[in-house]
């Protein structure tokens, strides 16, 4: 039997719907320490405000405008002022948690944490066919990515599917044992963590 290769840190990212990255569960095995953010996204307030005097075929246009934005002026423009709007979005951190795990806990935690275990779903794709299947997350998306100090190169998994305990995938069942050990019913938590399967359709 091969020596374990522990992972040196996991992550998780939570994005609800299609939209950003919401929250981030960070596991530093090396440090032995468990963090957990949650993000807010605002859109940059407007840095451009005034009027805007443009020519099409010979016809003159103006009109208000107010929008992250900048001006940019090259040879691309004729060295004319052009607007170029923005859409970006300023990621803010509204909460924040952490948490030392005792030499007690991390030797419970490790057994979860064999990046050797996670080698045979590398390539795999989860699909709804699959042995053990018994449900989705409907709402929210959860992404697995982790790093060893090893010759392993980062894997990145995904976790759309549930599976009985038969065919659980190792990332779900180092999620679930995070969650349900070191987060949830923590008061310091309420209003800013999802429980485990939370927006989720389970078939049984």
């Amino acid at each position: 039997m091969n020596n374990p290769i522990y992972f040196s840190k996991v992550e998780y990212q939570t994005r609800v719907g299609y939209g950003e990255v919401s929250n981030v569960l960070l596991l530093d095995i090396e440090k032995q320490e468990l963090s957990y953010q949650v993000f807010h996204y605002h859109r940059q307030m407007p840095s451009v405000q005034g009027i805007v005097s443009e020519e099409w075929n010979g016809n003159h246009y103006t009109y208000d405008v107010s929008s992250p934005a900048r001006i940019m002026r090259d040879a691309n423009t004729d060295f004319k002022p052009q607007l170029l709007k923005s859409d970006q979005y300023e990621k803010e951190v509204v909460f924040s948690y952490g948490i030392k795990i005792s030499d007690a806990q991390m030797k419970e935690l490790l057994p979860y944490c064999n990046a050797l275990d996670f080698e045979p779903y590398r390539e795999k794709e989860m699909s709804m066919d699959d042995p053990g299947f018994i449900g989705y997350r409907d709402e929210i998306r959860v992404d697995f990515t982790g790093i060893t100090n090893s010759y392993i190169p980062k894997l990145e998994l995904p976790m759309s599917y549930f599976y009985d305990e038969e065919h659980i995938w190792p990332s779900e069942k180092l999620y679930r044992y995070l969650m349900k050990t070191f987060l949830e019913n923590k008061k310091k938590l309420k209003g800013w963590i999802y429980s485990y399967g939370a927006l989720s359709l389970f078939f049984q």
